[in-house]
């Protein structure tokens, strides 16, 4: 029994290294991860998945040999339930995840020790495509930077556009996806492949990088003839709905008409999209043409807004629990010119209340309600609240 034992453990140990060797030798005659992946389940007979550190589909095989068609959508991962499973890592890079699904009857060229051998072979085969992927986005990153800083001629532009497999058509909009949270940053990449996706699914081969810690993306027409701004929102919050963090926040830049342009463009992006955070919290993709007089307000000093806030809000402006909602009143009641009912129904109080707390307020702030210019001034100051670099303990509307 122990003799017959032996021999089965020696067989199978054979038998594992046959297949490692023939991995190997894919890897070495210069076969990626995908080949790898793919010459695993032929010789297992087994479904092999590979998901990417954002859960992006980097290899996908069935049982019998065939690649499914989602598996260039970084969006979409198919489940890897009852699998085995490895990590894939090269040196301190993480590479992905191996999934190995065994057939219901276990094949004779599966052994659950082939699984991290494989991984281990998958990240020297990944090592050269990290290497060649990594100068790529890199070249790609600075030629998209350089175009919307306008430092390149539109010759030279088109030129390597062609190159790279990108076009740039006009009119167009600069979008901007920011990670809301510094811990965001791993998933980087699986969001601009995304948003690449997202726009080549509308017909469009936009420039797209990483810049400065943002995916950012130039946009033209879709091919249902939508304008370049639906075009862009959509795509935006397609790939926010699906990121694995959700902490984004996009923005969306004015149209421009000529590559003079794009540095304009690019700034009302970011703006955009930190405005947008800060009014509508994080998971919203906004327009620039949208900000209303918070278009102004960006442009200023922080610190001049808040010394403004302050004068004009007087006392008002302490982060106490009853300036705090003496606050919200004005707020609302300035948003319905100074009408007292309707100011009532909607804070849920009484007529006389409003009207008493509105004696509070001009026994602080002065007849703000005969005086128009002090009460732009308030409605600025509570705006202000809602800024980027605002005091968190301000907030306009107090909710």
């Amino acid at each position: 029994v122990y003799r017959a034992r032996g021999s089965l453990l020696l067989g199978g140990l054979h038998r594992k290294s046959d297949r490692e060797q023939e991995l190997m030798s894919v890897a070495l005659a210069g076969g990626g991860l995908r080949e790898v992946a793919g010459r695993l389940s032929e010789l297992t007979s087994c479904e092999v998945l590979v998901l990417g550190p954002g859960n992006d589909v980097l290899a996908h095989h069935t049982a019998d040999h065939t690649t499914p068609a989602d598996e260039h959508n970084p969006l979409t991962a198919p489940p890897a339930n009852d699998a085995i499973s490895a990590p894939i890592v090269f040196g301190s890079t993480y590479v992905g995840r191996l999934y190995v699904v065994p057939r219901e009857s276990p094949s004779t060229g599966f052994f659950p020790g082939l699984v991290p051998t494989s991984a281990q072979i998958m990240a020297l085969a990944a090592s050269r495509e990290i290497a060649v992927s990594s100068v790529d986005r890199q070249f790609r990153a600075e030629f998209l930077e350089q175009l919307l800083l306008h430092r390149l001629d539109e010759t030279d532009v088109h030129r390597r556009c062609r190159a790279l497999d990108w076009s740039i058509d006009y009119p167009a909009v600069v979008v901007s996806l920011a990670p809301a949270e510094l811990d965001a940053t791993p998933y980087l990449e699986r969001t601009r492949d995304a948003l690449g996706f997202a726009l080549r699914a509308r017909g469009l081969h936009a420039p797209h990088a990483i810049i400065n810690g943002a995916v950012v993306a130039v946009v033209s027409e879709g091919d249902s003839g939508t304008d370049p701004e639906s075009t862009a929102q959509a795509a935006a919050e397609e790939v926010i709905a699906q990121s694995v963090t959700g902490a984004w926040s996009a923005g969306i830049s004015g149209r421009v008409g000529d590559m003079a342009g794009m540095a304009r463009a690019w700034d009302q992006a970011q703006t955009a999209a930190s405005v947008t955070r800060t009014i509508k919290g994080v998971g919203v993709a906004g327009a620039f043409a949208d900000l209303g007089v918070f278009r102004l307000l960006a442009e200023i000093d922080p610190a001049l807004l808040e010394d403004f806030a302050r004068e004009a809000l007087g006392d008002l402006h302490d982060p106490t629990p009853d300036r705090e909602d003496l606050r919200q009143t004005l707020a609302v009641l300035l948003d319905h010119n100074l009408n007292v009912a309707a100011t009532a129904k909607e804070l849920g109080y009484h007529y006389n209340s409003i009207r008493y707390r509105v004696a509070r307020l001009e026994a602080l702030l002065g007849p703000f309600t005969v005086d128009r210019t002090r009460r732009l001034e308030l409605h600025i100051a509570l705006l202000i609240g809602d800024m980027p670099g605002g005091r968190g303990g301000m907030s306009s509307n107090g909710r």
